[in-house]
């Protein structure tokens, strides 16, 4: 089968490095250590496995950063081993086609979306778990990584999959593809919102307008339908969901500060050297794009002892500017996706507590899945995501067959 994988070649990786600032496409050419190629067809590695053929994925922000190896060698992650060969993809849906012996929970043809990307304590059958992955945090597990992990699992991008009993979740077969997909990233916003829920009439800023930021203003809305949500856009298309989908107001082009100020009565300050600040701006900031500048915009954004919440992962940090949290006392929080949660006085997954939602119809998914190509065309699908205002693109997904 072929499959869209990174190997971590530490020679590869430097030569790309290299060449990228020069060209652009050099982290798709045949030097590079992420391939769209032949591999082995996955078999199951043990009693606790199971086969899935693959109908659907979606690209997702750190599939692009994978594949263009926008990952800075020195950030907290890089310090930790985990794989030697990873398969790309992780926003899928698929059926069930084999099963071990110890994975009765599934059977042939149930449809299922993944849940557990990194290798954890639940892949690794460790007993007692750790601390977090005990907790059902299989993100946050305190013994990461797994050096005897199935060369040839597969990901999304792959026509097929080798997944571990406790990385799938089942799904009703009525849900569209399109619909399926997107339970994934739902399950970070849920995850996002519950690390800081909005109080009654507290202002709320949501920076970022693709499929998780857009989800999480359907969110927000869902646990307090006169909740105030604002929300920051860069393209038309992503202003006209925003306003469809119930927003507040929306943040956009520029002069965005004086935005901020006017939006939340706070008070706007410019000083030299393009600096801006503005003081008692929005209680609860979700960043859900989460470089650099969205992040130092965020914390100069929010009031006095507001809340930040990294939604969107960078890998490439580069310089903040963190005066705003002494400044202001501002509190930062961060998300690693989804892991289990306190919903309506329930202990459920992220994922779970984003179906419950999805079934209770609070979550409009319309127009969000914008382009659907083959996996054969992974390259032009990777040239819409890479822009998404020209091509009008939300979520673009490749499917399987």
């Amino acid at each position: 089968m072929k499959g869209l994988y990174f190997d971590a070649d530490i020679k590869k990786i430097a030569l790309i490095k290299a060449l990228s600032p020069l060209w652009k496409r050099a982290a798709l050419s045949p030097m590079s250590p992420v391939r769209y190629g032949e591999v082995d067809e996955p078999k199951l590695p043990g009693p606790n496995w199971v086969k899935v053929k693959n109908r659907l994925c979606g690209i997702c922000g750190s599939d692009i950063h994978f594949i263009f190896l926008e990952i800075d060698p020195k950030i907290a992650p890089a310090a930790v081993p985990t794989v030697t060969r990873k398969f790309i993809g992780h926003e899928v849906v698929g059926d069930v086609m084999e099963t071990g012996a110890g994975a009765k929970e599934f059977k042939e043809g149930d449809r299922v979306i993944l849940t557990i990307d990194w290798p954890s304590c639940f892949q690794k059958e460790t007993k007692p778990m750790c601390r977090e992955c005990a907790k059902g945090n299989y993100l946050l597990c305190e013994d990461p990584g797994w050096p005897d992990m199935p060369e040839n699992q597969g990901g999304g991008f792959s026509p097929y999959m080798v997944v571990h009993k406790t990385q799938l979740m089942k799904i009703d077969k009525d849900i569209p593809d399109e619909d399926a997909i997107l339970i994934e990233p739902t399950a970070c916003s849920v995850r996002a919102v519950l690390k800081r829920v909005p109080m009654p009439k507290e202002k709320v800023l949501i920076i970022g307008a693709g499929s998780i930021g857009l989800n999480m203003l359907s969110l927000v809305r869902a646990i307090d339908k006169n909740a105030k949500v604002y929300i920051a856009t860069r393209y038309p298309h992503q202003t006209e969901t925003a306003k469809r989908l119930g927003a507040t107001g929306i943040i956009e082009g520029k002069n965005t500060f004086k935005q901020v100020a006017d939006i939340t009565g706070g008070k706007y300050f410019k000083a030299p050297f393009g600096n801006e600040m503005v003081i008692g701006g929005f209680d609860v900031i979700y960043d859900t794009v989460g470089n650099d500048q969205t992040l130092k915009n965020a914390a100069r954004w929010a009031r006095a002892e507001g809340t930040v919440v990294i939604v969107g992962i960078n890998f490439s940090p580069k310089r903040l500017d963190y005066s705003p949290f002494w400044y202001q006392e501002v509190e930062l929080k961060g998300i690693n996706c989804h892991g289990m949660e306190n919903f309506r006085g329930k202990e459920m997954t992220s994922f779970e507590a984003a179906y419950t939602i999805y079934r209770e119809g609070k979550l409009d998914f319309n127009g969000f899945v914008t382009h659907v190509l083959p996996m054969e065309d992974y390259l032009k699908g990777i040239d819409i995501f890479l822009n998404k205002g020209k091509k009008g693109a939300i979520k673009v997904a490749l499917r399987h067959g």
